[in-house]
């Protein structure tokens, strides 16, 4: 599925504990925008354990399922809670894995904007979630997602702020890429 045409598609992104779910949500009910979760987050939740390597291909398959279904709903703008390069970036970063499959199917479903979310909020320890992580692995993080995102071509817009003002800089990046 090429999903680069109509709706137009923001990704909220960026390492762990950076504000994307509650920015994503606070976006989408200023926008009347649907927006699709974060399949990595769910996964943690409802299996009620950490994410091993063999579940990348479930995930994956799953982010896109949650990606598709916000797209189908034939709105003019869809928000994301991550997608497939989050994917890539995390197997790269904790298990080595290359992801290429992942990776491939990245590209195609690439979005017309990404908010890059910084690493300027304060860390906080979330069991299952971000038990393997630390404050230190954000930069790293940080690093992989600016990179890979500007190897493929991705328009990105980084977003800082805390709370009011992070909101605010996101809604400025999103007004000059998508005005209505």
């Amino acid at each position: 599925m090429n999903t680069r045409s109509a709706p137009y598609r923001v990704v909220i992104t960026g390492s762990e504990c950076t504000g994307k779910s509650a920015l994503v949500r606070a976006l989408s009910a200023e926008r009347l925008a649907p927006y699709s979760d974060e399949a990595a987050r769910l996964f943690v939740t409802e299996n009620g354990r950490e994410i091993v390597e063999p579940d990348l291909a479930v995930i994956a398959a799953h982010q896109r399922a949650l990606e598709d279904a916000v797209i189908e709903m034939g709105t003019v703008l869809v928000l994301h809670d991550t997608d497939l390069f989050s994917t890539v970036i995390y197997a790269r970063h904790y298990f080595g894995n290359k992801a290429t499959g992942v990776l491939a199917s990245a590209r195609d479903r690439r979005a017309h904007l990404y908010l890059l979310c910084d690493t300027d909020l304060p860390w906080q320890n979330e069991p299952l979630q971000r038990s393997k992580s630390s404050s230190q692995d954000r930069a790293a993080l940080s690093a992989a997602f600016r990179i890979l995102l500007k190897e493929e071509g991705c328009c990105v817009e980084v977003v800082r702020g805390i709370g009011a003002s992070r909101l605010a800089n996101a809604r400025a990046a999103l007004k000059r890429h998508y005005p209505n």
